[in-house]
């Protein structure tokens, strides 16, 4: 995919985010205003306002799109074809979107135990799968950004993040190296 191309798919995404925010916070507005998260879900703490969605999903397309280009610039050492790179990037966005509206329903259905076990799933396979990629967090903010706005999935997506990231690149990088010692050392 040419760079052309992708700043089409980039700005048609920005453009969709936008609109979808904007129409979000105009049915708050006009069904008992704007949606205030508070902290520890107490209200003489303070709270986040919903209107932030339209600084955080617009960003996060746009980083998104950053990050995705530069892993495409350098990806010459991976023995991936264009079709399987793109396609990863799809899976784990598609992924993340659906594992966050089926989260955001249940927990907007009352399900909260199913939503916390489907969370602290996402926590447990980001020991595994690399869920600190950026197409995954932007789906999983995005999937739940309708029923929840966007701070909340946000900051949930630091704990995730957190946990993949310190497994992939602190304690597999860790066990690998004891492995091979372990190896010489037979």
């Amino acid at each position: 995919m040419k760079d052309r191309q992708l700043e089409i798919i980039r700005n048609s995404l920005l453009i969709i985010v936008v609109i979808f925010q904007i129409c979000h916070l105009s049915w708050e507005y006009f069904n008992g205003g704007i949606v205030t998260h508070h902290i520890l879900m107490r209200s003489d703490l303070p709270g986040i306002s919903n209107w932030w969605g339209l600084i955080i999903l617009p960003s996060l397309v746009f980083i998104a799109f950053i990050r995705i280009k530069k892993r495409l610039l350098t990806r010459a050492h991976e023995a991936l074809s264009l079709s399987d790179f793109y396609r990863n990037i799809l899976i784990g966005f598609m992924g993340m979107l659906l594992v966050s509206l089926l989260a955001s329903l249940a927990f907007s259905f009352g399900l909260q135990n199913i939503a916390v076990y489907m969370l602290m799933g996402l926590m447990i396979t980001a020991l595994f799968i690399p869920l600190h990629k950026v197409e995954c967090i932007l789906g999983y903010v995005m999937g739940a950004a309708f029923f929840t706005g966007p701070v909340i999935p946000f900051i949930g997506v630091v704990l995730f993040s957190t946990v993949s990231v310190l497994s992939h690149y602190c304690f597999k990088p860790l066990l690998l190296r004891f492995k091979s010692v372990k190896k010489d050392a037979v």
